[in-house]
């Protein structure tokens, strides 16, 4: 739980404070929960992030032997590279002048990067499937739901299946219905 002051730590009123702490969580597919205060100190806000669909896939992977959890996610990161390789070289998008560019998805393979060096791999992709991005746009567009991340998440025969949650296998599976 943080707590935070106007004046100190914010500026704007704090209800405004409290909608962009929502919309924070909103942009991360997360919760939060927020309680104004007042008191000698001033006006202010706690509040606290949930996530917990990423408590429940720590949860299963805590239960996980170590190698076993690793090797998994050095799947499933290799397997999130080879979408941005393959889509990076194989689709075309469209640019403001009507010509086409080579897609490339700059701010996914950041994403997974920094979530393999952090150990925060699936809790990233669940993130990812859960909000679509321009990205998954591009790819339908572009005719290539083969390259999208569900497919990973789906994929029953790769070892980091079992460390996603129903909810985001549901959710992958709704968004890939109309391609099956």
């Amino acid at each position: 739980m943080w707590e935070i002051r106007r004046g100190a730590d914010y500026d704007v009123a704090t209800e405004n404070m409290r909608v962009n702490l929502h919309m924070k969580a909103d942009a991360l597919t997360i919760k939060v929960r927020t309680r104004k205060i007042n008191d000698e100190d001033g006006e202010g806000l706690v509040f606290q992030f949930l996530d917990p669909e990423g408590e429940e896939m720590r949860a299963v992977m805590a239960q996980a032997q170590p190698a076993e959890v690793s090797d998994a996610m050095e799947q499933l990161y290799a397997d999130a590279i080879e979408i941005y390789d393959r889509a990076r070289e194989e689709v075309l998008i469209p640019r403001k002048d009507g010509s086409m560019q080579k897609y490339a998805a700059v701010r996914f393979k950041q994403q997974i990067d920094k979530a393999h060096e952090d150990g925060t791999l699936t809790t990233t992709v669940a993130r990812i499937v859960r909000k679509p991005t321009l990205g998954f746009g591009h790819l339908e567009a572009a005719g290539r739901p083969d390259l999208m991340l569900e497919n990973l998440v789906l994929d029953t025969t790769r070892r980091y299946h079992r460390f996603f949650t129903k909810t985001t296998v549901d959710t992958a599976r709704e968004r890939m219905a109309p391609y099956a």
